[in-house]
């Protein structure tokens, strides 16, 4: 009696621990989080891009490229494997989809052909989330 009382004890221990490393695997998205970008191609970029990635798959893009104010865009992402993809509000595609990797709080993109984007992990300054709301344009070219 005291042999399986032990026993079932181990075999209760291995089931939640084996289910905890599961949950780990499954729950970690890598680029979840606010990200600014800091190197276009190797070089200091003349614009200014901020990226917002939330768990939910959902993405907010403050992008001060065409204009002196932010625009913002946002829509949803998804990520297979090392490839990130995404999808505008409106419907529309990204321009590319993007390998990615990350390394600390760095993440880098790379569209395959000639673009290379490094972001750093920040926080997203509260004036441009609230310009960039009120200054929205549906006529500017998104960042991606």
């Amino acid at each position: 009696m005291k042999y399986l009382k032990i026993l079932s004890l181990v075999v209760l221990s291995l089931v939640i621990l084996t289910g905890c490393n599961k949950n780990k695997n499954k729950g970690g998205n890598p680029i979840v989080g606010e990200w600014h970008l800091v190197s276009w191609n190797e070089e200091a970029p003349e614009f200014d891009v901020y990226i917002s990635f939330a768990q939910d798959g959902s993405f907010e893009i403050y992008q001060q490229v065409w204009s002196f104010d932010y625009e913002l865009f946002t829509g949803n992402y998804t990520i297979d494997g090392d490839t990130l993809k995404g999808t505008y509000a409106d419907g529309s595609k990204w321009a590319s989809s993007y390998k990615f990797a990350k390394s600390g709080k760095t993440l880098t993109l790379e569209d395959g052909v000639n673009v290379k984007s490094v972001y750093e992990s920040c926080t997203i300054p509260e004036e441009i989330i609230t310009e960039a709301t009120t200054t929205r344009s549906s006529d500017v070219v998104p960042f991606l």
